[in-house]
């Protein structure tokens, strides 16, 4: 599973994040909020009985907000606490690449969520990992 990708699009770039820890792809839905979640937390939802706590990925990576579209979606991401769901613009496929191709990044963000860049047929992809992130506001939740 290490060379399966879901790839994705977020304020216009594209990323990638291991198939490995993805539950499922849900179409967007809006979120109860949660008064006192943290500020990348958008809020909760219940799906089939599970609880998913909904994550903004332009929040959490300090990007533009920009209003939610039909191509939006929530990446379910089990943790050990329960799920967290991620949200971004758009999914576009599962890719293919050697994780040992992941060139590091020029400097390590806050977060650790990206991981690096890989180069797949002429596109350039921002390798990110939600799972640590899901998992500590998982714990908090």
């Amino acid at each position: 599973m290490d060379n399966q990708w879901v790839s994705f699009s977020l304020a216009g770039e594209k990323y990638a994040h291991p198939v490995g820890s993805i539950k499922e792809v849900l179409r967007y839905q809006e979120p109860s909020p949660i008064p006192g979640a943290p500020y990348d937390v958008d809020g909760i939802l219940n799906i089939r009985g599970e609880v998913l706590t909904v994550i903004s990925a332009r929040k959490l990576m300090d990007l533009p907000e920009d209003p939610r579209s039909e191509d939006s979606r929530i990446i379910s991401i089990e943790t050990d606490d329960g799920l967290c769901g991620i949200v971004v613009d758009k999914v576009e496929a599962i890719v293919g690449f050697d994780g040992k191709s992941i060139e590091p990044p020029p400097s390590q963000d806050a977060g650790g969520i990206i991981q690096g860049t890989i180069h797949r047929e002429g596109e350039l992809y921002i390798v990110a990992n939600f799972l640590p992130h899901c998992e500590g506001v998982a714990q908090q939740m």
